[in-house]
């Protein structure tokens, strides 16, 4: 779906703004935002391109960098450290092969920093695009992200 097509199923109102962005950010294959969104959303939206940059630069669910098809969000609030993040989180590093903030080379994975996810009774918590994973541990991590692997290899096979 074009970012024109996303955008004629909005009224044209600036408090669609956040809605447009979500869906044409999720329609492109590189999981991000481009700049000729940003100046197709500012002409919809009669505002300008900064206005609508300054948006998608805020809110850290926008990426202007092409992204993994999977964003892994993984929370490092104090208490997620608390209960053991930091060794979860270097255990996800080391079975994606990269770090905080880089995407893995088959554009399948992005791993970036959340301040908090809002289930720390559940810690340590990461979020994988929108399904949230609790009480991680690293046999739970590697399940989880096998699954995934093993999901999109049958949609390629397919």
């Amino acid at each position: 779906m074009s970012t024109q097509e996303i955008l004629r199923k909005y009224l044209p109102q600036r408090d669609q703004m956040l809605l447009m962005l979500h869906e044409i950010q999720q329609h492109n294959p590189g999981n991000n935002i481009t700049p000729a969104d940003i100046r197709q959303v500012a002409e919809y939206l009669n505002t300008t391109s900064a206005s609508v940059y300054g948006v998608v630069r805020y809110y850290s669910m926008f990426s202007m960098a092409p992204r993994g098809k999977f964003v892994i969000r993984f929370c490092k609030s104090p208490l997620c450290r608390m209960v053991g993040a930091f060794n979860v989180l270097k255990s996800l590093e080391k079975e994606l092969s990269i770090h905080m903030g880089e995407t893995t080379s088959d554009m399948l994975f992005t791993l970036e920093p959340s301040e908090c996810l809002g289930h720390c009774d559940k810690a340590p918590v990461m979020m994988v695009n929108d399904q949230v994973y609790f009480h991680l541990d690293e046999a739970r991590l590697q399940e989880i992200i096998s699954q995934i692997r093993e999901q999109e290899l049958k949609k390629q096979q397919s």
